[in-house]
């Protein structure tokens, strides 16, 4: 693997610095002032020392991401899940599979078992992060929560977690390690992670997730470069590899796995 990336780096490298705006993610992407750090900062850091590219990290807000990737003021947009809407602006590269649950805390009655008994259930709040998508399913009950004033938008996990905390909402939908991840690294939220259930429905089952290379800015070559680089790196284990590093033991289970060969 290490090879193969220095024979990319000595055949080419990245033509001009890739510009890299993401947001804070649980213990994916997280922020020391102005350096990002967490588990696919430090893959952006590993793969540009290999591959002969400068990823020009900044931080900006969760809602803004979709929007700079489809202006083409992003030349990566990651983590991303897989969506069709984003195929037009972005090439795709998985790194893993993700699993979006019902996230609830401490419940007393069953949950629902499905998105769309979750719907019809007309006292339950959903709170959600403004931007996410878990697949078209997942959007469109979005949208009809919204519709029917049941929906509370938060612009991070962590909005989500105090609106879960203050009772603005029953329960969330997201993948189980992104708000665990949240949880354990903000201390005032850290006692919330015993009382974290998390329950899988019918229609969102694994899919895939990873970095979409833009159609807009990126030329042929760097795309091409970086496409065969974050494959390899995905295929080679070292993603997952991070996952288990950065994340408590157990947290990754039934929401995240590595690519299945």
């Amino acid at each position: 693997m290490a090879c193969w990336l220095a024979a990319s780096a000595a055949e080419a490298g990245c033509t001009r610095p890739i510009g890299v705006p993401m947001a804070p993610v649980g213990l994916s992407v997280s922020f020391e002032g102005e350096r990002g750090v967490g588990l696919y900062p430090t893959l952006l850091r590993e793969l540009g020392a290999s591959a002969g590219c400068e990823f020009q990290v900044h931080r900006v807000p969760r809602a803004r991401l979709q929007k700079m990737f489809e202006s083409g003021q992003a030349d990566l947009l990651m983590p991303a899940s897989s969506n069709p809407s984003r195929d037009v602006d972005g090439e795709f590269v998985a790194l893993v599979q993700v699993r979006a649950s019902l996230l609830t805390l401490a419940r007393d009655r069953p949950p629902p078992r499905s998105l769309a008994e979750l719907v019809a259930q007309p006292g339950l709040k959903i709170a959600v992060v403004r931007g996410f998508t878990f697949g078209p399913a997942y959007d469109n009950a979005v949208a009809a929560l919204r519709a029917q004033r049941r929906l509370v938008e938060e612009p991070d996990a962590a909005g989500v977690a105090r609106a879960l905390r203050r009772g603005l909402a029953q329960a969330s939908v997201m993948t189980a390690s992104i708000f665990i991840g949240t949880l354990v690294n903000e201390p005032d939220f850290a006692p919330l992670v015993a009382q974290v259930r998390s329950d899988a429905l019918d229609e969102l089952g694994w899919s895939e997730s990873g970095v979409y290379l833009s159609r807009h800015t990126l030329g042929d070559a760097d795309r091409r470069l970086l496409r065969q680089a974050f494959s390899q790196l995905a295929k080679s284990g070292r993603v997952w590899q991070l996952f288990n590093d950065n994340y408590p033991p157990g947290s990754l289970a039934g929401s995240i796995r590595p690519l299945t060969p």
